[in-house]
């Protein structure tokens, strides 16, 4: 089992509506950074198959990279168990949820180079055990301020 400290000052996921804010970068784009996908993420109709270095597409409006296509993303949150989100979305309105205090398996933003275009979408998330391993897996780490 693993726990998080949200009091503590280090790096950790981000969770999963921290990911999507910085994937929406200030602004509402069915991709992070445009509407028009081929200028801001790599997927399986323009990567070649492999996964290219961070910067050569559009930022979004934070100025971060890659948040739509390119690799595969882990959040911290746990899937709910009952596969559904209508029961914490019936819950207070909390800022910055952390997710489902339990669960095994983990939330991932899809979207990587490999991805069918509706995965490369901001909202789109899937989840997996989080011993999953993959060719177009990875994270980004986070630090509380």
């Amino acid at each position: 089992d693993v726990t998080c400290d949200w009091t503590a000052n280090g790096y950790r996921l981000p969770t999963e509506a921290e990911w999507e804010y910085s994937a929406r970068g200030g602004e509402y784009h069915k991709y992070s950074g445009s509407d028009n996908v081929d200028e801001v993420a790599w997927y399986d109709a323009n990567s070649g198959g492999q996964t290219h270095p961070v910067g050569q597409k559009k930022p979004n409006g934070f100025g971060l990279y890659d948040m739509s296509g390119n690799v595969t993303e882990w959040c911290w949150n746990c899937w709910p168990e009952t596969g559904d989100y209508s029961t914490e979305s019936q819950q207070e309105p909390v800022e910055n949820p952390t997710g489902n205090p339990s669960g095994y398996n983990r939330v991932y933003h899809v979207g990587a180079w490999s991805s069918v275009l509706l995965h490369v979408r901001v909202s789109f998330r899937l989840f997996n055990q989080p011993t999953r391993e993959s060719y177009d897996l990875g994270f980004r780490i986070c630090k509380f301020i």
